[in-house]
């Protein structure tokens, strides 16, 4: 029942890696063979696991082409110039045109390419709304918090309350975005939070509930209002200072309580799925991206010639 720890769960076992950054920095300029070099107990120890995947890509027998592969996957000449195809992509990180790609540059040749990859998938953008009866109530929707950015805006929850029960009960779920940090570039859906509520007021198409289990760092309280469709949720702090959840992480306690709203999804989704698009476009070879850039701009100078 504690959301802050089934949302960290969920993470894990969606695979997400988060190295030291010092250990991000350290290793980043390193080469394919000296990580491979290096003694098994430093390596397993100290060095990142995506420099590791990117250092045993490099030397396998199908490292290079699946590198071409890559380049070419962002407009990069890989299988017909394969070395000025690497010193293209060196400048476009702003790095030196060596040609020999270090790990980090591999770790981000493969996460740019599959980025590309990233499609828009429906998530309920459209799944939006309240129904109140004498007896029933339902609301689905997307949550927002109000004034700061949520952790995971791709998500969508239902609540289904039952007056002779005086129970509400609330589910959410999320697809989780991947970054570069991440094991694979690929969408997963985990579950945030499967509640019970209690229900504290019902009357006037009006409902307030209250968690029945309150052990988590924060006290969430549900405030219904169906005659103008607003739903929102307020979370205030469980605990007098910074609260650590099951897992270790610790919260920072909440200077004020924290709103979020039950709104339809559509214009969060898209937001979302632009932002993607936009930085993998920005991934593609600096060259293709001035090909784009002339082709918008005469096409628009046509246009301007046919308008006048």
């Amino acid at each position: 029942m504690v959301r802050t720890a089934t949302f960290f769960f969920a993470l894990v076992c969606c695979g997400y890696s988060y190295a030291a950054e010092d250990a991000v920095a350290r290793y980043r300029d390193y080469l394919p063979r000296q990580i491979v070099d290096m003694p098994e107990s430093d390596r397993s120890s100290s060095v990142p696991m995506m420099y590791i995947g990117a250092a045993n890509l490099a030397v396998s027998e199908a490292g290079d082409v699946v590198m071409q592969a890559n380049l070419n996957a962002l407009m990069y000449n890989g299988l017909a110039d394969y070395e000025a195809a690497k010193k293209a992509f060196q400048e476009d990180l702003g790095e030196k045109a060596t040609g020999e790609l270090t790990v980090h540059q591999i770790h981000t040749l493969g996460y740019r390419a599959s980025r590309r990859n990233m499609t828009y998938v429906s998530f309920f953008p459209f799944d939006f709304g309240g129904v109140i009866t004498e007896s029933w109530a339902s609301v689905k929707g997307t949550a927002k918090i109000l004034d700061e950015r949520i952790a995971y805006p791709i998500n969508h929850l239902v609540i289904e309350c039952e007056r002779a029960a005086n129970r509400c009960n609330y589910r959410q779920i999320a697809l989780t975005l991947p970054d570069e940090t991440s094991w694979t570039q690929s969408y997963s859906v985990g579950q945030i939070a499967n509640e019970s509520y209690r229900i504290t007021r019902w009357e006037n198409n009006q409902i307030d509930a209250v968690p029945y289990e309150v052990t988590g760092c924060r006290i969430n309280q549900l405030s219904l209002n169906f005659n103008t469709n607003e739903f929102f949720e307020i979370a205030r702090n469980n605990t007098s200072g910074d609260c650590e959840t099951l897992l270790g992480v610790t919260l920072p306690r909440l200077e004020k309580p924290r709103m979020s709203q039950i709104v339809e999804g559509r214009d969060i989704i898209d937001a979302e799925f632009k932002r993607i698009n936009d930085e993998a476009f920005e991934f593609l070879s600096s060259d293709f991206r001035a090909r784009i850039a002339a082709l918008k701009r005469e096409r628009l100078g046509s246009t301007a010639k046919t308008s006048q």
